[in-house]
């Protein structure tokens, strides 16, 4: 719902009755990319809850400053006062991190990549929830609703167990075994088996734990690392976040046949279905084809859509004669990405990830997506007025076609192996 909170808000925040006064567009943008700059101090402060006190702790962390920040919004006055909202009700962008970290840890090797697969269609859930919101509700109702929501989240998480790989990992092996009885619904042959292949996982590690710097030097971590870094910088850089936060201007500017916040509606509608897909194809299909249905898709419809914003910013053509060509790009598009790019990174970095390290590479990825995401978000902008929409469709668009060649050469297929099987083939065992 954050994500979903940009596109929305930015038509209402422009106009004059705004609660904060006019935005401008430079504003909305610093507005969505300044809580990105403090996320790496709060992102350190999780992940060294997750890694202390367990992933469950560390995603409640980040509920009740979110709970706090949407209220400060909601009755904003000023504009500083919003900025402060955006900053605190910043850490749940913490949690698009944790939640897959903690299911990777909890689930059957069988449904991982479904299961995991879920994370990405409950956040287009929420993103399709805010552009709903956004046009039926006004400012104050809209974020008083985005208050409620981290409240109840809290109150749910409590319920779930801490993880059998973390418990295991603090020498805490009946807690474990208690928590895989509660996730098998008290199967005791299938808990007992699991934790045994947990056992042998870690037989390994009667000494001391490797640091961070030392799990680096096996093969298996090095791949996990630069797959995972390689995977969230493509995903950040495909286009996704200027669409996400700018649908509203991006329609407006490029003359869809629907209005604004429908056009928005209509994409975040395909993203939901594409990553509902995405589900029943994970685990049947793979990681790797998914990928390429999202790089290929997405690079063919992103050239069409920039090449299309060239001839119209340059020709002087009528805006309402070609309105479904960017309804449709950008459709095809969206429904790409949630076919696989959408998920398949996280999914990819839980599994090959070690567990020791795996919060802190969580986190570095995170930083580094996130820094990229701010840069993207703060500079479209800039890039629309000074050079045009088409080159700001241009670059996600080569980037896309980059994409390609990264899952042709680089990744490695993940689809129904237990994360001790894929250490080992990364190890070359």
């Amino acid at each position: 719902m954050m994500q979903g909170w940009t596109s929305p808000m930015t038509l209402q925040l422009q106009r004059e009755d705004s609660p904060v006064g006019p935005m401008s567009t430079t504003e909305i943008a610093n507005l969505s990319t300044i809580p990105g700059y403090f996320g790496f101090f709060l992102s350190l402060a999780v992940m060294y809850i997750a890694n202390r006190w367990g992933r469950k702790a560390a995603i409640i962390s980040t509920g009740v400053p979110t709970f706090i920040g949407y209220v400060i919004i909601m009755f904003s006055t000023n504009v500083p006062m919003l900025y402060i909202g955006k900053i605190v009700g910043g850490a749940v962008s913490i949690c698009v991190t944790l939640a897959p970290m903690y299911i990777s840890e909890t689930t059957h090797q069988s449904i991982r990549g479904k299961l995991m697969a879920t994370c990405t269609m409950q956040i287009n859930i929420g993103i399709l929830v805010g552009y709903i919101l956004g046009k039926y509700f006004d400012f104050k109702w809209f974020n008083g609703f985005y208050a409620v929501l981290p409240a109840v989240f809290v109150a749910l998480v409590l319920l779930l167990p801490e993880t059998p790989y973390f418990l295991y990992e603090k020498s805490r092996e009946e807690e474990a075994k208690k928590s895989l009885l509660w996730l098998r619904g008290g199967d005791v042959h299938l808990a007992e088996e699991e934790l045994a292949t947990i056992k042998n996982s870690k037989s390994d590690d009667t000494q001391e734990k490797p640091t961070f710097f030392q799990e680096m030097k096996t093969r298996a971590s090095r791949f996990a690392l630069i797959i995972s870094v390689l995977g969230y910088v493509f995903q950040t850089l495909s286009g996704i976040y200027p669409v996400i936060n700018y649908a509203g201007l991006i329609f407006e500017e490029a003359g869809s046949i629907l209005e604004p916040n429908d056009s928005a509606i209509f994409t975040a509608v395909l993203n939901l279905v594409a990553s509902f897909l995405n589900l029943f194809l994970i685990d049947r299909f793979g990681r790797k084809p998914l990928l390429y249905v999202s790089f290929i898709g997405g690079g063919v419809s992103l050239t069409i859509l920039s090449v299309f914003l060239y001839i119209l910013q340059h020709s002087g053509m009528s805006e309402s004669q070609w309105g479904w060509i960017p309804m449709g790009s950008l459709g095809t598009f969206i429904f790409c990405y949630g076919i696989g790019l959408a998920s398949v990174p996280g999914v990819l970095m839980n599994e090959m990830s070690p567990t020791n390290v795996k919060v802190v590479m969580g986190t570095l990825i995170g930083i580094v997506a996130m820094v990229l995401m701010s840069a993207i978000i703060q500079t479209f902008p800039f890039l629309d007025e000074q050079i045009g929409l088409w080159f700001c469709f241009a670059i996600p668009a080569v980037c896309n076609t980059l994409g390609i060649f990264f899952t042709m050469f680089v990744v490695r297929e993940t689809k129904g192996k237990t994360l001790t099987e894929i250490a080992n083939e990364l190890n070359n065992k």
